[in-house]
């Protein structure tokens, strides 16, 4: 019997044959015949999305739910395609809706910082080619003056500090040589994010030398919680001293994951009442996993290697989510895990179980999906998310968890 908020896992545990009709002969790629399905998938969906589902996209100018997500989706799929890439950078523009910016939030999943970053690089990248956007000295100058909003802002990802450091990352990132972003202005937003989590840690006497609140409730997963803010630092370590990283990163990584229930996944906050139920990117084991294996880099500890590979084995029994296809909440964001996990091993374990939920998602059996999504366009929540995991399978060795993995 399935785990409750997941769907029984009753595909085949990994071995060549069951892999045969997913995997290529070498298992470092997708099958041809798997390939096509994926490719038949994105051209029909897309369609749908840019044609019926056209309003929806259009709900907000975010990343998360509104049209800037589709945006990321065209940016993404242009990626090492040379000079074919400027057809589909041009297809994002008209999803960057940059006049109705409020100036109000700093992130980029859910703020001004998501779109502000795409237009800065997709305008450098197209330069004077038929480019409609403004120069990208002025969308730095515009992404660079949320800082102001730092003190009134969270620290977490979906709306904080951590989600607009992911945002100055991203430009200098893809923006190569140029250090568009300055140094001192990355390390004036780590340095906010610190000195909050340490205030925290002292106010509440915490054994962990960092602590972030959300809403009055000290979370721990990818969205709101504590790894995702570690995570983002991980991915800005060349901005961070030794000292910082060693007495309060590390220290504050080894509290987290001494809340890991035995079965390998993670609690949603600190005292949770609702046990150990949820298996999604924002609340449990797979937004762990891009974190452990990051730490296992950073630091050389096997132990969080074998931290992320538990969590792989949660993934795997308990990711078939009852709530959908999203990559918040949901079986999308769960496969991500796998990719990651394949990418960091190299093992065709886990790139055969990325492409089983993939299947599951472009599927879509009747009853898989007991919550109809808010924003069903939408790439945290919605189609888009799909589309992007399915482009991301078609060359796994470059994929990266959308608005997260730099």
């Amino acid at each position: 019997m399935a785990p409750k908020g997941s769907f029984e896992n009753n595909f085949a545990n990994y071995s060549e044959e069951a892999a045969s009709h997913i995997l290529n002969k070498t298992k470092d790629g997708i099958s041809e015949k798997f390939e096509v399905k994926l490719r038949n998938f994105k051209t029909t969906k897309l369609q749908l999305l840019t044609t019926k589902m056209g309003s929806d996209i259009y709900h907000d100018s975010t990343v998360y739910t509104g049209s800037a997500g589709l945006a990321l989706y065209y940016f993404m799929s242009s990626l090492g395609k040379n000079e074919v890439s400027h057809e589909t950078l041009k297809n994002a523009i008209p999803y960057l809706d940059l006049e109705n910016l409020k100036g109000r939030k700093i992130s980029f999943l859910c703020g001004d910082a998501g779109p502000l970053a795409l237009a800065t690089v997709i305008s450098y990248r197209l330069g004077s080619r038929k480019n409609e956007l403004p120069d990208y000295k002025s969308l730095v100058q515009r992404l660079m003056a949320l800082s102001s909003l730092l003190n009134d802002s969270p620290d977490e990802v979906l709306y904080g500090k951590s989600g607009y450091l992911f945002a100055l990352l991203f430009v200098n990132k893809h923006i190569p040589g140029k250090e568009v972003i300055p140094s001192n202005h990355i390390e004036k937003v780590i340095s906010s994010i610190l000195k909050s989590g340490k205030q925290y840690s002292m106010l509440m006497k915490s054994e962990s030398p960092l602590l972030w609140q959300w809403h009055e409730k000290i979370y721990f997963g990818g969205a709101h919680g504590i790894a995702g803010i570690l995570y983002m630092l991980l991915q800005a370590q060349p901005y961070i001293s030794m000292i910082e990283l060693r007495s309060f990163i590390k220290p504050t990584l080894e509290w987290l994951i001494n809340h890991k229930f035995p079965s390998g996944n993670f609690p949603s906050s600190l005292g949770s009442g609702s046990g150990d139920r949820l298996v999604q990117w924002c609340h449990g084991a797979p937004g762990f996993v891009p974190l452990c294996l990051l730490a296992h880099k950073v630091f050389d500890d096997d132990n969080y290697l074998r931290i992320a590979l538990q969590c792989g084995e949660v993934i795997w029994e308990r990711g078939l989510s009852t709530k959908g296809y999203s990559i918040c909440h949901g079986v999308s964001g769960n496969a991500y895990a796998f990719i990651q996990l394949y990418q960091a091993t190299k093992k065709p374990v886990h790139l055969y179980r990325a492409c089983c939920f993939m299947e599951w998602c472009a599927l879509e059996r009747p009853g898989t999906e007991l919550h109809a999504p808010d924003r069903p366009a939408s790439l945290y929540e919605g189609l888009t998310g799909r589309l992007y995991l399915a482009e991301d399978l078609l060359r796994v060795s470059e994929a990266k968890f959308p608005a997260f993995t730099l």
